[in-house]
């Protein structure tokens, strides 16, 4: 009896772990990414708020408010600093499952193969490198956060234009998300160089390319949902395997 039982509860694992069942990390992993850049959002928002001295969008980078004290009076910075740490953490961890789920849509040939293969190995180092940003405080670590910094920003664009370029190649995947991913790269790149020497403008560009690449991974986690978001009935997959046992 307990042998019978036994093996048609081997039979409703089976059931559960069919390949809807199975794609499901795909969406899981989507759900993660919008969770992680929906609190990186908000904390940072947050952490403005409680900024020492307050804080202006306009005249003062993201990283300052990851700063042990306030760089300009020197008031201690403990609030923001603690909710930026975790902002950076989460979203660049949440951000890795999404560059590996992106490789999974390119599998129409081997080119677009490896070169989504390449964009997720890069998009992993920016975000390991978005991490080292929250972890390494600007004023007492200058230059691992500095090199974080510059390390995620080259490794985000190139991800975007590696991807934009297998997206090209790839004609089930729509042209729009290349064309977006393509003129979001060039035209970020342009005006970070033309306009490098006035802070304010490169203050506010900051602040475009975070939210612009926040945007562009949206654009993408659709596209995986529209291709993996299949709705698992469980119901239907629990009676089913009831019926087999009676």
């Amino acid at each position: 009896m307990i042998k019978f039982i036994l093996s048609y509860l081997d039979r409703i694992i089976i059931d559960f772990l069919t390949l809807e069942l199975l794609k499901s990390w795909k969406r899981v992993s989507c759900i993660i990414i919008v969770l992680g850049g929906f609190q990186f959002i908000l904390l940072t928002f947050i952490a403005m708020f409680f900024y020492p001295g307050g804080y202006s969008f306009t005249e003062d980078y993201f990283s300052n408010l990851g700063t042990t004290v306030n760089v300009k009076t020197g008031s201690p910075n403990v609030i923001s600093r603690v909710l930026f740490l975790i902002a950076c953490v989460v979203v660049g961890a949440s951000l890795i499952p999404f560059w590996v789920v992106l490789t999974a849509l390119f599998t129409e040939s081997k080119l677009t193969y490896y070169i989504s293969l390449f964009g997720s190995i890069i998009g992993v180092g920016s975000s390991i490198s978005l991490m080292g940003v929250g972890i390494f405080a600007e004023d007492t670590q200058y230059f691992l956060h500095s090199t974080s910094a510059k390390m995620f920003f080259i490794f985000m664009m190139i991800a975007i234009l590696t991807f934009s370029t297998a997206i090209l190649l790839n004609s089930e995947y729509p042209n729009i998300y290349s064309f977006v991913g393509i003129v979001f790269s060039i035209s970020s790149i342009t005006f970070l160089y033309v306009f490098r020497y006035s802070i304010q403008i490169s203050v506010i560009m900051q602040k475009i390319i975070v939210y612009g690449f926040c945007l562009w991974a949206v654009l993408q986690i659709s596209n995986v949902w529209k291709e993996y978001g299949i709705p698992l009935n469980f119901k239907r997959l629990l009676g089913r395997s009831i019926k087999k046992i009676f």
